[in-house]
Order: structure tokens, then sequence, then C-alpha cells
């Protein structure tokens, strides 16, 4: 199948067709490819941020420049890899592009609870700046301690003292800030107090354990 479109319903249709997606009442993606997804962001979110930005630079040929302040982040940019892989028609970038972002929207969203505020590489040091006591929580998707907690978060939320700001990572995209703070496991809650990482708790102990040790930093 050749495709020269950019209208979205047709580009919706080859995603049907290409069994990228799946139409059944609800619109989701086909277990092959979020399992091929998942392979590319397992190797994508565990690459230096100046490894990324090369793979990104020669992918779209683009200067290392660009690739630096494009908006590209590692999930999105598995999507494009896995679409490339997976479809057997002839696409253009433009139309790649498009279906990337589609299936982006159909696909797992991001791991970090909606109510608190998203950090990404490029924003979590102006974060830490401006908050000096502050705790950033790292989450990942497919992690069911970190549906767990994020189930409890309000709660955890309601324990911390006041004037402690709260924020959250897709662990899978944010790089730079695990390689600089060495988070190796999620759900974790690095501490931060007079701009300085002073702990990091593991999400896995019980709520009550979990806010006692947060709050303990702050004492």
């Amino acid at each position: 199948m050749a495709s020269e479109s950019t209208d979205p319903d047709v580009l919706f249709d080859a995603l049907l067709e290409e069994g990228v997606v799946t139409e059944n009442g609800t619109v989701s993606l086909t277990d092959d490819f979020e399992h091929r997804w998942s392979i590319y962001l397992d190797t994508y979110a565990s690459i230096t941020p100046e490894a990324f930005e090369e793979s990104v630079a020669e992918t779209f040929e683009i200067s290392h420049e660009e690739a630096r302040h494009s908006e590209v982040t590692r999930a999105g940019f598995s999507y494009y890899l896995a679409l490339r892989a997976q479809l057997e028609g002839e696409y253009t970038g433009t139309e790649l592009g498009q279906m990337s972002e589609m299936v982006a929207r159909i696909g797992p969203s991001s791991p970090v609870p909606d109510e608190i505020t998203t950090l990404s590489d490029e924003t979590y040091i102006d974060f830490l700046t401006a908050n000096p006591d502050c705790i950033v929580s790292v989450w990942k998707r497919d992690c069911e301690p970190c549906e767990a907690i994020a189930a409890t978060l309000e709660e955890i939320r309601a324990g911390i003292p006041d004037g402690v700001a709260f924020a959250g990572i897709d662990g899978d995209d944010v790089v730079a800030f695990r390689r600089e703070f060495e988070v190796t496991a999620a759900p974790s809650f690095l501490c931060f107090r007079d701009g300085e990482c002073r702990e990091m708790v593991s999400g896995t102990a019980e709520t009550e354990r979990l806010v006692e040790s947060l709050r303990a930093v702050y004492a």
C-alpha cells in the first residue's frame, strides 16, 4: 500500500490496515505493535542524552543543534521507529511523523499522575533551582508498585510539610535526571532540602512508612 496523504482519516485507516491499531468499541494499539514499541523504548530510555541526540539527528537528517532543541521525546522517537519498522506501505517522513503523534495519543499515557507537575530533562533544573525544598517522584509505565502508590498519592502529599514542592518525572523519558541522581528504580521519591538531594525513598514501602520517611528529611 502506498500513501501520500496527510489526511488524518486516511492515515488512521492505514494504521488499522497495517495492524498498528485496532478498533473494537474503543481504539487501542495492537499487542504486536505495543510490544515492538516497548522494545525501542527500553533501548532509548537507557542511552545517554548525547547518544539520543545523535540518533535523532541521524534519523531525521538534522543537525545536532536542531536535535538538541527539538521536542522529540524518547517515547515519541520510539513510536516513530516502531512504525517505520512495522509499516509495509510507503510513507513520507511527514506522514510517519503525523502517524507517530496519532499512536502516541492512543498508546499508554505518561505514568506521572495527572494531578502533579511533570518535569522533563529540559525543565527539572529550573524546578530544582526555584524549589530548594522539594520532592521529585519517579514513575514508569507498566509498573504495579507505581500504580499502587498513585492510588494513595493524595494521602502521601497531605503528609508532606507545607512549603515542600512536589513534581514527577517519566522514568522512561527523563534520562538525564535519572543519571544525575542515580535513580535505578520506580517508584522513587527524591527529597531535596536546601537544594541538595538528601534522601531517595522507595515507593514500595507502606504508605504510612513512606510518609514518615519523607517527612523526616524536612524535620
